[in-house]
């Protein structure tokens, strides 16, 4: 098992969702992800868009990340902190969101991919309409 990898596979997929890099997100997924309450490549990067496009400038912070072997998969929980800033009629409105990611994570031919992700709040601070909800 590669750590190192497993966790820069992490902060990669961080770093699409805070440059809406919606493309590379999609290359970040297993083709049966089940990841946002979806399930699916087009499905996830779908609900992660209505969030994100929703808002303007975000930042996902990760931390506290633990891996562990689980059969085919590597299981991965870390912490995040989320901001996002609202734009247009919510410009000056912001959320923040405090919580864990509970992660799947796959080898492939291609590397490290998300074959699961199941996103627990453990508090918010905030607008929740910034992203759309």
């Amino acid at each position: 098992m590669d750590r190192v990898a497993i966790a820069d596979s992490l902060f990669a997929l961080a770093t699409c969702l805070d440059e809406k890099d919606w493309v590379t997100l999609a290359a970040s997924l297993t083709d049966d992800t089940q990841s946002y309450g979806v399930v699916g490549v087009a499905e996830t990067v779908a609900r992660v868009r209505y969030c994100l496009d929703a808002c303007g400038l975000t930042q996902h912070l990760i931390g506290n990340v633990r891996i562990e072997q689980d059969g085919r998969d590597v299981a991965v929980r870390s912490s995040f902190r989320a901001f996002h800033a609202g734009i247009g009629d919510l410009t000056g409105a912001t959320y923040e969101c405090l919580g864990d990611y509970d992660d799947r994570w796959r080898r492939t031919a291609d590397g490290w991919r998300l074959a699961a992700r199941t996103v627990r709040i453990r508090g918010e601070l905030g607008d929740r309409s910034v992203i759309g909800l």
